[in-house]
Formats: C-alpha cells, structure tokens, sequence
C-alpha cells in the first residue's frame, strides 16, 4: 500500500512555525483556515472555547482567506483569548473608581486649567493681568510638600492660591508687570520647611522668603508664617514679590539691585496713591487700606514724585 500523503497535501502546504506563550509548535497548512485550526489542534485549544488571533508578517490571518506570502518555516505568533472571558467583560459594568481615556483626558485638562495664569479667576482686586507681561501659572504648596494636612490652623491649598492671585492682580503689581515689560513663568508658593532650599540662604539663621529661578523663569514666595498656622502679613508678602521681581534684572546683592528694589516698592506706592486719590475703591476699600500700606504712603508726595520721600520707611530686604 502506498502510504504516501497526498500529493495535494506534499505539493501545497507548507511549514509554519507558532510561537505561544514562549514556545513553538510546527504545523502544516496552506490557507488561513487550515492554520487557524491546525492552531486549536496542535495547542489543544478547542474552537469553541477559545479565540485565537495569529499573526504572520504583522497581520492578522483572517477566516476564508489565503495565506500571505511566507517563507518555508515562517513564523506566526498565536494569541488567545477564552470566550467566555470576553463574554463576560462585555457585558459587566465598568469599575467606576477607573477612569477611562475620555476621563483621564478632561482631568488633565482640569488640571492644566487650574495651574493656568487665572485668567477665569477674581481676586479681592477685582482686577486681571496684562494680556502679555503677567504671571503665566500659579502653584500652592499641597500639604503633601510641608507634610501638615490642613486643617482650622494651617490654611489650604486653595487659599494659597487665592492669596498668589491676589499678588499677581495687584494693581500696583500688574502697573509695574506691565511697565518693565516683565513676564514670570510660574508664581509659586515656597514650601516653608524645605530643606533643600536651605544652600540658597544667605548665611546661618536667616528666614528664607523666597528666590526667583532664571531670571523670571518662576518665583517662590514664602507665604506661611513659620508655624504654618497662617499667612504671612500682605505688605510683607508685595515686599518679597518685588525683591523678587528686582532679580529678573539684577542677580546679586548689590548696590543697582537695592536701588532698583527701592525704585520698584517707590512705584508700587505711588500706583496705589494715585488710584486712592482717584477715588477707586477695590471690594468696598480704599487701595491704600487693601495693600496695607496706607502708613507707608504719603498721598501728595506719592502721588507726584519718585523721591525717597515718597517711602515712610525703607522696606527690609527678604529673600535671595
């Protein structure tokens, strides 16, 4: 008796190798059917509890039809699927405490929002930035960085927020923004018990208020008091801010950094006096009062003049 196969069978299929899970089996096929269920025998994976999707030169070999060019020995990777688990994920419920992509999505556009320059957002000025030279992000410390979960004596992140879109929509702050043509990255809450901050004091002992990166590139407040149960007073705060912003100009300490610092606190004063001789009044309050700097101010000389007179004390350097 011949025992040969038939001479369809030697002529017409060919040697395929299948890679699954890590190892490889050898069949002999010549359409996709025929590998798709040379597939289920040789992996003892029955049709009709498994899917298979075999793949041969980065597709995928679909029912009914032929097989793409392969060589003698090619290989096809094989990758299963119970149908029984695919029943069952199509029919339950998504997990509600997983987000998906459309979820992900709007939150981090939520996200990008909430860090943005404030553009929606009103502080007690009922003022905005200059379209151009502003303050472009805002960013409070969480009680993740300073490691004291808010509570009645240590103030939110929301808070911090509010009070760095008061800084930055300060009239005085958003004249002075506006006429050196200044333009800050990031106005950022300092975290108050970093130590890493700690090589950037200026000498043992000195509170640090805060630093300004790369010119302008983002500035860090101070905004805690030490004891975290509050903030630090207003004034105290516009003083560091224009420090601050006297370093997008000048580095070090030394003397056209002090007299533009003296300059910049000169300017804010008489921005204030001027818009309290006007009239203007911000959420019920006269600007002087809001700033609290009605004792630093003198209105006619304030108003008028650029002279040291203008000071009624000179401001305490802070920060580096």
């Amino acid at each position: 008796l011949d025992r040969r196969p038939p001479v369809s069978d030697v002529r017409t299929r060919m040697r395929l190798l299948l890679q699954f899970k890590g190892k490889t089996t050898e069949v002999h096929a010549d359409s996709a059917d025929t590998v798709i269920a040379a597939a289920h025998d040789a992996l003892a994976l029955p049709s009709d509890e498994w899917r298979l999707k075999i793949v041969a030169k980065g597709k995928q070999l679909q029912p009914g039809a032929s097989l793409p060019a392969l060589a003698e020995g090619a290989k096809l990777m094989v990758m299963a699927s119970s149908i029984t688990a695919v029943e069952r994920g199509l029919t339950s419920r998504s997990d509600p405490t997983v987000r998906g992509f459309a979820a992900e999505d709007e939150a981090a556009s939520r996200r990008a929002a909430d860090t943005a320059g404030g553009a929606d957002e009103v502080s007690v000025w009922c003022t905005s930035q200059d379209a151009e030279h502003k303050f472009c992000r805002f960013e409070p410390c969480t009680w993740q960085s300073f490691g004291t979960r808010p509570s009645s004596t240590t103030p939110h992140a929301f808070e911090a927020r509010k009070l760095l879109l008061r800084l930055a929509t300060d009239p005085a702050v958003v004249g002075i923004m506006r006429e050196r043509r200044y333009r800050v990255g990031t106005l950022a809450e300092m975290d108050p018990i970093d130590d890493r901050l700690a090589e950037k004091m200026e000498g043992g002992g000195k509170r640090l208020l805060g630093y300004n990166t790369n010119h302008g590139m983002s500035i860090h407040v101070r905004l805690r008091t030490m004891d975290l149960r509050g903030f630090e007073a207003y004034p105290s705060l516009v003083d560091t801010l224009l420090h601050e912003l006297a370093h997008n100009e000048v580095g070090p300490h030394n003397d056209l950094f002090w007299h533009l610092f003296a300059q910049l606190k000169a300017d804010y004063l008489r921005h204030h006096a001027r818009l309290a001789q006007s009239g203007a009044l911000f959420s019920g309050a006269s600007p002087l009062q809001l700033a609290g700097v009605a004792e630093q101010a003198l209105l006619p000389e304030a108003a008028g003049s650029s002279a040291p007179g203008s000071l009624t004390r000179r401001p305490a350097p802070a920060g580096v």
